[in-house]
């Protein structure tokens, strides 16, 4: 799953993408200074709880947040290879 969107921060608006599969959430935002990522080998989240989880470390960058918006959500579909992948795992 991929939801992108953008934080609307005090005169600034930092894009943002996280990506979540099998393996973990991984967390990439556009901000003035540079890009922040950050990851987590867990997928017990959902994307959004992790964004709201490191919101208040991005407060330093982009001022007081002022609002969260989601502009598009990717539902990955598993193909063939990872289907089978699945079934050997769970043999």
């Amino acid at each position: 799953m991929i939801v992108r969107g953008r934080i609307l921060g005090a005169g600034v608006v930092a894009p943002f993408e996280v990506r979540k599969n099998e393996s973990g959430l991984q967390v990439r935002v556009e901000l003035p200074d540079g890009p922040f990522e950050h990851s987590i080998d867990c997928p017990c989240l959902e994307p959004l709880e992790l964004l709201g989880l490191i919101l208040p470390a991005l407060e330093e960058e982009l001022g007081e947040v002022k609002g969260v918006f989601v502009e598009d959500i990717e539902s990955e579909k598993p193909g063939p290879i990872q289907r089978l992948k699945k079934l050997f795992k769970a043999i």
